[in-house]
C-alpha cells in the first residue's frame, strides 16, 4: 500500500534531519509524530526498529511530505569528522517552531538573516561583518575541503585565536554583539587559521625537509599575519600549538615512512599535502566518532 502525503504540506528545510522534519509536519497537521508512526506500523507500513535514521522511516516520511529522494540524506562523517546535528537559523524556521538540521556545508553562520547559530541564543550579526566576512570564506574554501564545525582541526583553530588575541580586541567586539560568546568573538581569526592548517603550501613547507629553525620560523610568520602582535596579546601561546600540531604531523609521516604503513592522520589534514601523498600515496582519514 502507497504512503500518501499528509494534507497539509510543510517546507523542508536544508539539511534538516528527520526528527525535526516529522515534528514539525505533524504539527502542521493536527497530529503527532507518534501518532502517525503507530498508524503506519499498523498496517505494516513502518519499520518495527526504532531508529531514526531506519531506511524505512526516512522513505515513510518522504512519502508523508511528499518529498525528494535527497531529502535526509546529509552525511554523519566527512573525511572521518562527525557532522553534528546543530539548530537551525531561527529566522529560517517558521515561528514559532524549531529545527534541528545536519550541515557540512556551512560554518555558525546564517548569511541569509545575518545570525550566528552556535549555542542556546542565536545573536545577530549586523555589528560585527567580520564574522559574515570570516564565514563567505569558509564556504568559499573550507567547504570544498571537506572541514566541518566542531572538528578537532577546528576547535584547535578556536582555541589558538582565543589565547592569542587581544584582550582589548576582544573587549571591543564584545560591545557590537548584543550576546557576544566567546567562539563568536573569535571566528574571523578561527576561519584564517583553519585555511591556513589545510593550505597544501603551507603543510608541504612544514612536512619538507628544511631545518626545523626555518619551518619555525615561517609558522611564526604566517601566525603573526593572522593574531598581530600587541602589549596585551599572546600570540606566542596559539604558535606554540600550532608548532605543536605540526611536530605530531611530522611524527606520523616519519613512523609511517619508517614502518611501512598508512599515515594515521588524527587531524585529518595530511590529504592536502601533496607531499604526504607523494611519500606513502595513501592517507587514511581517522573516525573522530570514536
Amino acid at each position: 500500500m502507497r504512503i500518501e502525503p499528509l494534507p497539509i504540506p510543510t517546507r523542508l528545510l536544508g539539511g534538516e534531519v528527520v526528527n525535526s522534519y516529522a515534528g514539525r509536519h505533524a504539527r502542521n497537521n493536527g497530529l503527532r509524530t507518534d501518532e502517525i508512526e503507530q498508524a503506519l506500523r499498523e498496517t505494516d507500513q513502518f519499520p518495527r526498529s526504532k531508529g531514526k535514521r531506519h531506511p524505512e522511516r526516512l522513505a515513510a516520511w518522504r512519502a508523508l511530505g511528499g518529498l525528494h529522494e535527497r531529502a535526509f540524506t546529509e552525511p554523519q562523517a566527512v573525511h572521518g569528522n562527525w557532522v553534528i546535528e546543530r539548530p537551525l537559523c531561527s529566522r529560517c524556521v517558521p515561528r514559532p517552531e524549531e529545527g534541528t538540521g545536519r550541515l557540512p556545508w556551512v560554518g555558525w553562520v546564517c548569511l541569509k538573516h545575518k545570525r550566528w547559530t552556535r549555542g542556546d541564543q542565536q545573536v545577530d550579526l549586523a555589528g560585527f561583518g567580520a564574522a559574515l566576512v570570516a564565514e563567505r570564506h569558509w564556504r568559499g574554501t573550507l567547504r570544498g575541503r571537506g572541514i566541518v564545525v566542531d572538528s578537532p582541526l577546528l576547535l584547535l583553530a578556536e582555541e589558538c585565536a582565543t589565547v592569542g588575541l587581544s584582550k582589548a580586541t576582544l573587549k571591543e567586539r564584545a560591545e557590537r554583539v548584543r550576546h557576544p560568546s566567546p567562539g563568536l568573538l573569535v571566528y574571523p581569526e578561527t576561519v584564517k587559521i583553519t585555511r591556513l592548517l589545510t593550505r597544501t603550501s603551507f603543510l608541504d613547507s612544514v612536512l619538507s625537509e628544511a631545518p626545523s629553525r626555518w619551518k619555525r620560523a615561517m609558522v611564526e610568520r604566517e601566525v603573526s599575519a593572522i593574531l598581530p602582535d600587541s602589549p596585551d596579546a599572546e600570540s606566542w601561546r596559539a604558535l606554540a600549538r600550532i608548532w605543536d600540531m605540526v611536530l605530531d604531523l611530522q611524527d606520523v609521516l616519519r613512523d609511517a615512512r619508517w614502518l611501512g604503513h598508512e599515515p594515521s592522520d588524527r587531524w585529518n589534514v595530511l590529504r592536502y599535502s601533496r607531499l604526504a601523498q607523494a611519500q606513502d600515496g595513501r592517507v587514511s582519514s581517522v573516525d573522530q566518532m570514536m
